[in-house]
C-alpha cells in the first residue's frame, strides 16, 4: 500500500512540476513590459526619447533643443521631455548632427528613438519618431534615466566670470 501511494505522489509531483514551470515562465513574460509613461501635466506636452540598443555603446546620444543639453541617453535608458506646445527641434551630434522636429500637442505623449549608424571614423546618433508600439517593442529593459545634471564639460556653456581677490 505505501509503495502505491509513493507512486501515486511521485507521478502527480511530475505532472504538476510543469504545470508550476509554465506559469512562472508566463509571469516572467508579463512582467517584461515596457516602462508605464504617465500623461503629461495640464498645457504641457512629452516627448519620451529612448535608446534600447547597445550597438555603439562608447558613442553619446546627448539630446540638445536650442543647442542646450536636455539629457544623456546611454544604451538601456530613456527619459521623458515635458514641453510645451509647439514645434521643437531636438538634436544629437558626433561626427554628424542628427535634427528631429517635433510638432508636440497639449496631453499628447511622441517618442523619438536614439539609434547608432555607421559612420566614416564613428557611429553616428540617429533621433527618428517612433509610436507607442515601437517602445512597448523595445522597451521591456529600459531604465529611466537621471536628471541631467550641467556640468562643466564641452557641451555646456559656462560663462567665466573674473575672480576677484582681496589683495586689490
Amino acid at each position: 500500500m505505501r509503495l502505491k501511494t509513493l507512486l501515486l505522489i511521485g507521478a502527480l509531483a511530475t505532472v504538476s512540476a510543469p504545470a508550476v514551470a509554465a506559469t512562472a515562465d508566463e509571469q516572467a513574460k508579463v512582467e517584461k513590459v515596457a516602462p508605464e509613461i504617465a500623461p503629461p501635466p495640464a498645457g504641457m506636452g512629452q516627448v519620451v526619447f529612448y535608446r534600447p540598443s547597445s550597438m555603439g555603446a562608447l558613442i553619446s546620444c546627448r539630446v540638445h533643443e536650442a543647442g542646450a543639453v536636455v539629457n544623456k541617453l546611454p544604451p538601456g535608458r530613456y527619459f521623458v521631455q515635458q514641453t510645451t506646445p509647439g514645434t521643437h527641434e531636438y538634436s544629437v551630434k558626433s561626427e554628424a548632427t542628427d535634427t528631429l522636429k517635433i510638432n508636440v500637442e497639449e496631453g499628447e505623449t511622441q517618442y523619438a528613438r536614439c539609434a547608432i549608424t555607421m559612420g566614416i571614423f564613428a557611429g553616428r546618433p540617429n533621433l527618428s519618431t517612433q509610436d507607442r508600439a515601437d517602445f512597448d517593442k523595445r522597451g521591456k529593459k529600459l531604465k529611466l534615466q537621471e536628471p541631467f545634471q550641467a556640468k562643466d564639460d564641452k557641451d555646456e556653456k559656462v560663462d567665466a566670470k573674473p575672480v576677484e581677490t582681496a589683495a586689490n
